[in-house]
This record gives structure tokens, C-alpha cells and sequence, in this order.
């Protein structure tokens, strides 16, 4: 008799077991039911935020700009509202475009997770101004040079150097190093002239506000200028009206 009741006891045991044994794989089952319907509904909104506009730019936001339109910097960076997907916006790419246009001097580029771009920039001081083949030629502080078909620049260039005599090609050789020059000596400049003479071709001249005359090669001119290096030939040459700097040495006299 006691055998057959520790019989039921093991077979009760073993039954419960069993039980147990589906329970749990019953809520495995839902849990695994779960975690897929999660995840669908996960990639269905996915799906649906980009597919809608709200993953797109929304706005595009320029500030510090005077001289260049903000049409013309939003054209240069390249990023379309309502087009371009706000998380894969490369403002890298963007920041380089945008410095690369006419008078900006540098940019940085924002953005947040609403699709609004902030576009600030700091531009470039033109420096120079010349007329050729009837097209206005400005050049920046960074050396390049605008070409301003449309007359936008004429009041931003009213106080900078008239240049003169150049061609296209020489007055892109120009103007690179012609911005290397110190600003104050920039400043003291009223007019430059292309000056070749005999087997010399980058000899030019610059007429300053004082009336003083410099004769220099413009691919020696910064070397030359450098610093505080024409200060310090007024002081020490301070009668004189011209003032050679196509050698070694600087000559000046009347």
C-alpha cells in the first residue's frame, strides 16, 4: 500500500511539470509575438517619418551676410528645403561650398532634429576694385576675385584702390598676392597700375593717398611690404616721392 501512494505522489509531480513545461512556452510564444509586433511597429513609423516631410529640412536660416544675397549663399550650400532628409544633411560639405563662394570669408553650418539649418557666415572685406572688358572685378581679402556682372558691389567698393591695365589672367596673379599685403599699407593705396618694363612683366605701380609713387614686382610685392617694412622706409625716406622695390634694395628718390 505504500508503494502505490508514493507511486501517485511521483506521477502528480511529473504531471505539473509538464504543465509548468508548456506555461512557459506558451508565454515565450507571446513575448516572441510581442517583440514582432514592437518591432513592425517600430519600422512602420520609420517608414512613415521619412516618408513624410517632417524628416526633411524645414528652414533654412542665414545670418551675417550684407554684401553676398542669401539666395546666393543657400544656392552654394546645396541643401534644399523640403527635399534633403535632415539626418543625412551633410554640413560639411555644405560649410566648404558656401566658403568657397565670392565674399565669404568663413561659415559654419547647424542644424537641429526639427529640420531647421542655421547658415552664419562672416564675409570678406573686398579690397581691390578693376574694370576689364567692361565687368567690374572686385577682389577680397582672401585673394579672390568677383566678378560683379550685375552691379551689386559697386557701393562696397568705393573706397578700395582703382587698379588699371591688367588683363583677366594677370589680374588673378594680382590679386592673390596683393591680398598677402599688410591692411595699413592696403589702406594708403589710392590707385595701382600695370607697369611692365623691358623684360620685367610684373612690374606695377601704386599711387598713394600722400602723393608717393611705389614701383613693385607683384610676385616679390609681400616679401617686400611685409610687415612693418614700409613704415619704416617713410621714416627713414620721408621726402622722397618715389620709391623703388624692383630689386634687392629699395631706392627712393624725386
Amino acid at each position: 500500500m505504500a508503494k502505490q501512494k508514493q507511486r501517485i505522489i511521483y506521477n502528480n509531480y511529473d504531471h505539473e511539470q509538464v504543465k509548468a513545461y508548456y506555461r512557459k512556452k506558451q508565454e515565450k510564444k507571446k513575448k516572441r509575438k510581442r517583440r514582432i509586433l514592437a518591432l513592425g511597429l517600430i519600422v512602420v513609423l520609420i517608414v512613415a517619418f521619412f516618408i513624410s516631410d517632417f524628416s526633411k529640412i524645414q528652414t533654412i536660416t542665414v545670418t551675417g551676410n550684407e554684401k553676398v544675397s542669401t539666395e546666393e549663399i543657400i544656392a552654394a550650400s546645396k541643401i534644399k528645403v523640403h527635399e534633403d532628409f535632415t539626418f543625412f544633411a551633410d554640413l560639411s560639405e555644405a560649410k566648404e561650398a558656401i566658403e568657397d563662394t565670392s565674399l565669404i570669408k568663413s561659415a559654419t553650418v547647424s542644424k537641429n532634429l526639427f529640420g531647421d539649418v542655421t547658415i552664419k557666415v562672416v564675409e570678406a572685406d573686398p579690397i581691390g576694385q578693376a574694370t576689364i572688358n567692361g565687368v567690374l572685378h572686385v577682389i577680397s581679402q582672401t585673394g579672390r576675385v568677383i566678378k560683379d556682372e550685375t552691379g551689386s558691389l559697386v557701393n562696397f567698393v568705393q573706397r578700395c584702390p582703382q587698379i588699371s591695365g591688367f588683363d583677366e589672367e594677370r589680374f588673378e596673379e594680382f590679386s592673390s598676392e596683393f591680398a598677402k599685403l599688410p591692411t595699413q599699407v592696403i589702406n594708403q593705396i589710392s590707385d595701382v597700375r600695370y607697369a611692365p618694363e623691358n623684360l620685367v612683366d610684373t612690374r606695377c605701380e601704386f599711387i598713394m593717398d600722400d602723393g608717393k609713387i611705389l614701383y613693385v614686382l607683384y610676385d616679390d610685392m609681400a616679401s617686400q611690404l611685409a610687415d612693418d617694412n614700409y613704415s619704416l622706409i617713410m621714416e627713414r625716406f620721408p621726402n622722397q616721392k618715389y620709391y623703388d622695390f624692383c630689386g634687392k634694395y629699395v631706392y627712393a628718390y624725386n
